[in-house]
């Protein structure tokens, strides 16, 4: 029987978000619409409907360019994503929850967030903005350890290097995978790890050693079902990456 659970990661959207203007002076209110709404809703009204798993990572720096979010959202196939999001109420109202905390216009200093599907890597400089694997195999991310790389920077000749120590952790079973994506200001790295906090040293030197840089490791969690009574959203702190399932709990109470 196949496991439901297993993810291609040509089928994960790679999310990296920047607050709007409405909440660039209140951290405090963003990180808390992300955790008493935001964070579970994606668990509650996603998954029911296709959403596989879900691991966001609250990213806090004083690195201009830096996200103040990113995440990795996966579905059983791209078109599931599509539907979902798209073809269903609930999903389309969860898109437009995006706008309440998050910036998407090019206009002012304030970067547009960004979502897209990975593609392998085969050869060459990373093309901006676009995420890309190096493994190619399905696993079930929802009970892998999964480490986060945020850094500052854009430097040809460090990503070359980054490249070539992901390629070789692959091609030696150090890693199960790894997601990578380089924006104007900053890249963020996922790797699908073999054991809990390791992370080849010479992997670490080009991430997690860089002046600015943000490292996390994923902590397992669940997410009430909708409809719970006294439900008090999913706190997360600064620099904490949560790796969540929904609740498969039958305790749903009808909303009054």
């Amino acid at each position: 029987m196949r496991d439901s659970n297993l993810i291609h990661p040509s089928s994960i959207r790679v999310w990296r978000g920047f607050r709007n203007a409405g909440y660039l002076s209140d951290r405090s209110g963003f990180v808390d619409k992300l955790a008493d709404v935001f964070i579970p809703l994606t668990c509650q009204a996603m998954m029911p409907i296709g959403l596989r798993s879900y691991i966001p990572t609250l990213v806090k720096s004083d690195v201009q360019g830096m996200p103040d979010e990113v995440a990795l959202v996966g579905y059983s196939d791209q078109q599931t994503y599509y539907s979902a999001s798209h073809d269903t109420v609930i999903g389309r109202a969860y898109g437009l929850l995006h706008n309440e905390v998050f910036n998407f216009t090019r206009d002012g200093n304030i970067p547009p967030s960004r979502s897209g599907f990975p593609k392998v890597y085969t050869t060459g400089p990373l093309k901006p903005s676009q995420a890309y694997y190096f493994s190619g195999k399905p696993i079930d991310w929802s009970s892998t350890p999964v480490a986060v790389f945020v850094v500052p920077g854009n430097n040809t000749e460090e990503q070359s290097q980054l490249i070539a120590v992901l390629q070789d952790a692959i091609r030696k079973n150090l890693i199960t995978e790894a997601i990578l994506v380089q924006d104007s200001a900053s890249f963020v790295l996922w790797l699908a790890l073999k054991v809990v906090g390791n992370v080849p040293e010479n992997i670490q030197a080009l991430t997690s050693d860089k002046p600015g840089a943000i490292r996390s490791f994923s902590v397992p969690d669940k997410v009430m079902q909708m409809w719970t009574e006294r439900e008090g959203g999913i706190p997360i702190k600064d620099n904490e990456t949560l790796n969540l399932t929904l609740e498969n709990s039958g305790l749903m109470k009808a909303a009054s």
